[in-house]
């Protein structure tokens, strides 16, 4: 147990790999000690804990080891913050109601940190979260002054199933102002996944793919406005069955 804590990767988890194993064979003892790790007073023990409670899988991954994950998902280290991601997802398949309202507040909350905000709403997007107030906060996402953050926010609203007009406001605005060449390509592609473009949309894109100054963003509009012909060709043939 001592080990959880090392500041070596490989030696955390050497360490988290054996107690896991160890649970796998019905030693619940080792359980219950990842269970008392995940309130320790050290956040690497923290971390390890509930990581390997998630490899532990059910019966041991559990509630409790959601304000852990969402410690973690602000972690400097790329690795670990995914990781914990990808956790707090299979927690929230699990505990849906619970995990949005956090996920929710985590992405809202400026003090969060980046790190935080941006892994929040790849939560929302793989839980496909929907309500009244996803919109809100993800459009704030949008203005936020991280680029990361923002390119998140995109990514959710490009398979937003609620409120399609409204995603494609702020996906077109996006397009037309972001102060980085990266979103406003993503924009572009965002927008080439909505189920009915509005004529501004399909003007902007239009404008983008005959930008030459930009040849990745003239790109991604091309094919954003191949995907929406394609869309309405298939749903024109739809019709007329």
């Amino acid at each position: 147990m001592r080990e959880l804590g090392d500041a070596r990767k490989t030696v955390q988890r050497r360490a988290i790999d054996e107690l896991v194993a160890i649970a796998a064979s019905g030693n619940s003892v080792v359980t219950e000690k990842l269970r008392d790790s995940i309130a320790s007073a050290d956040r690497r023990v923290r971390w390890a804990g509930a990581y390997a409670l998630g490899q532990i899988g059910a019966g041991a991954f559990a509630m409790d080891c959601a304000e852990a994950l969402r410690e973690a998902m602000s972690d400097d280290d790329g690795d670990i913050r995914w990781a914990a991601t990808d956790l707090m997802v299979r927690l929230g398949r699990e505990n849906l109601a619970p995990i949005s309202a956090r996920l929710l507040k985590l992405a809202a909350d400026p003090d969060s940190g980046r790190n935080a905000r941006k892994m929040a709403l790849y939560c929302i997007r793989d839980l496909d979260i929907t309500g009244p107030e996803i919109l809100a906060v993800v459009e704030r996402a949008a203005h936020d002054s991280d680029v990361h953050v923002r390119l998140a926010a995109l990514a959710v609203l490009s398979g937003m199933r609620d409120g399609p007009e409204a995603a494609a406001r702020i996906m077109l605005e996006c397009l037309k102002s972001d102060p980085d060449a990266g979103v406003r390509r993503a924009a572009a592609s965002a927008l080439g996944n909505i189920q009915s473009a509005t004529a501004d949309a399909t003007a902007a894109l239009a404008s983008a793919a005959a930008d030459r100054s930009d040849q990745s963003l003239a790109k991604a509009a091309r094919g954003a406005l191949d995907r929406l012909e394609k869309d309405r060709l298939e749903k024109a043939r739809l019709e007329k069955r």
